[in-house]
């Protein structure tokens, strides 16, 4: 009986986890995608396992490692779909130290499969509560 409850327990857990992990990697979120800002061609890419990087003018910043200042910094992203707009904040880590150095608080909307809706509150700014200052449109490259 003991091991029949074990084993039941495990499967359950076995579920939960890959589950959870599939939803991850099959966000709609993730891609890809082509923004243009007053004449200026910038990308922003989100990958399954959490990280993100913005490309501008050929300047690359963001994703697993990357540096700034003489740091060795990653930036990951978090999405919370349970707010209205949903809520994004691309956070900057300190990988000497494996702590986090700040984030970029802002929202996102997909307006389809292959467009998103991107605004963020700069310079530590608090999170924007709607598109009409500073948003971005995306649009998915792959």
């Amino acid at each position: 009986m003991k091991i029949l409850k074990a084993l039941s327990l495990s499967a359950v857990l076995f579920m939960f986890l890959t589950s959870f992990a599939a939803s991850v990697g099959d966000s709609a979120h993730v891609g890809l995608w082509k923004g243009e800002d007053k004449g200026d061609m910038g990308y922003l890419e989100l990958t399954s396992d959490g990280y993100a990087t913005f490309e501008f003018q050929g300047e690359k910043m963001g994703g697993k490692s990357y540096y700034n200042d003489g740091l060795e910094l990653a930036m990951t992203y978090e999405i919370d779909n349970k707010k209205t707009p949903a809520h994004i904040d691309f956070i900057m880590i300190d990988k000497s130290e494996n702590s986090e150095l700040g984030r970029l608080k802002g929202i996102i909307d997909m307006k389809s499969r292959d467009q998103l809706n991107l605004a963020i509150g700069f310079g530590g700014g608090s999170r924007p509560a709607d598109f009409t200052v500073d948003a971005l449109l995306f649009t998915r490259v792959k």
